[in-house]
């Protein structure tokens, strides 16, 4: 079928996304959590050889995944009739999203889990393992997850499989082993609007002067791990109650006055620093990263006899630098580095010779293209307005 092809791809896609099991009673349905539901429907549709259907709910997925604001708001303001105006969604989809919303489960989802219960999350980003193939190792074998798909392949019972060869099997191994390798990580594109909410909400707080992301959210990396935020402020407390009670917090995994850790209901643990004025700059440079760069950075400190560490540069123990990131690379005789470069590739001898290349940033683009990609085997085109 023509999803066959396709899941691969777009489980390789979801493998670093969140994956949400459920939708907790009393949370914000998320689009990430409609899409992935209404992308499995697809799949399980596609497994029982329906036509059509499998490519109008994966069509809606990726129209939900796409959308800047999140589908309940937009059920809350317009009702079904609003649903039906985003792309793909018609007024039979729209009344699922409605359900959702609603309820946080659906039947229909529920009664197509129930015939065929695999764990569709667990098999992401599993390299040809489309839709008929999840059902023939279902069928023959009662295959429900990863877990069973790796346990078969090192017994030799797929290739036992009529139409399944040795070499099928060995691949579909190596890709369990990999598809394991990528859990935990999160595509930016998806986790970052969350991300810039949780910063805007932080920043509105009368008892927050500074706010700021870490890590490789601000490196902007294809893939998160998680997500940090630092914080200056004068009332701790009140800052940390904050971060725990939003809405998204699903699990509270520790609360203080310095960090508090939680997880989100997209799957993404973050933390949040509070700290102090005089330390937010070289504690920003130190939790942006990237491990090597940090350490390229405190052998320069080290070779002037001092020490670099999140708290500040210090000259025994006077704290010299670290109120602010542009110091800290001032201090050490550096340009200060975008932290997109920051890889210890070759930018912090650029910036010791003042010679670092400007980005290139959203306001340089000039122009849009056309592009053309292929979908299920059909050519669908991309237009921009040049």
């Amino acid at each position: 079928m023509y999803l066959s092809r396709a899941l691969s791809f777009v489980g390789n896609i979801r493998s670093v996304t969140p994956n949400p099991r459920r939708v907790g009673c009393g949370r914000v349905m998320k689009n990430f959590e409609v899409a992935r539901i209404f992308r499995n429907i697809s799949i399980l549709l596609d497994m029982d050889d329906v036509q059509f259907k499998p490519r109008a709910y994966e069509k809606a997925a990726i129209s939900i995944e796409a959308l800047e604001e999140d589908v309940e708001n937009i059920y809350q303001k317009g009702g079904v009739k609003a649903l039906t105006k985003i792309p793909n969604v018609g007024a039979s989809i729209a009344e699922k999203i409605e359900d959702l919303v609603q309820t946080n489960k659906l039947q229909y989802y529920q009664e197509l889990t129930q015939r065929v219960p695999v764990d569709l999350d667990s098999f992401q980003g599993i390299e040809g393992l489309g839709p008929q193939t999840i059902k023939v190792l279902w069928e023959k074998l009662k295959i429900r997850n990863i877990d069973d798909l790796e346990k078969a392949a090192k017994t030799h019972q797929i290739s036992k499989l009529p139409h399944f060869k040795e070499k099928t099997e060995q691949n579909l191994l190596r890709s369990t082993e990999f598809a394991r390798k990528s859990r935990g990580r999160y595509l930016l594109g998806f986790t970052l609007p969350l991300i810039r909410s949780i910063e805007e909400r932080l920043r509105a707080l009368s008892e927050v002067k500074t706010v700021m992301p870490s890590g490789s959210v601000r490196r902007m990396k294809e893939t998160i791990g998680d997500a940090d935020f630092l914080v200056v402020s004068d009332d701790p407390v009140k800052v940390a109650d904050f971060f725990v009670s939003m809405p998204e917090v699903v699990q509270v995994i520790g609360k203080g006055t310095t960090k508090s850790s939680v997880k989100l209901n997209t799957g993404i643990n973050a933390d949040i620093r509070i700290l102090p004025q005089k330390s937010f700059g070289s504690a920003l440079q130190y939790f942006t990263g990237n491990k090597d760069h940090n350490i390229a950075l405190r052998k320069i400190a080290i070779s002037k006899n001092w020490k670099l560490s999140e708290y500040g540069i210090f000259e025994e123990e006077k704290q010299i630098a670290g109120e602010s990131e542009k110091e800290v690379y001032e201090k050490l005789g550096l340009q200060w580095i975008p932290p997109e470069l920051r890889e210890n590739t070759g930018e912090i001898e650029a910036a010791q010779k003042n010679q670092l290349q400007n980005l290139i940033g959203y306001g340089d683009l000039r122009g849009g293209f056309a592009g053309a990609f292929e979908v299920d085997g059909r050519r669908e085109f991309d237009s921009g307005d040049g």
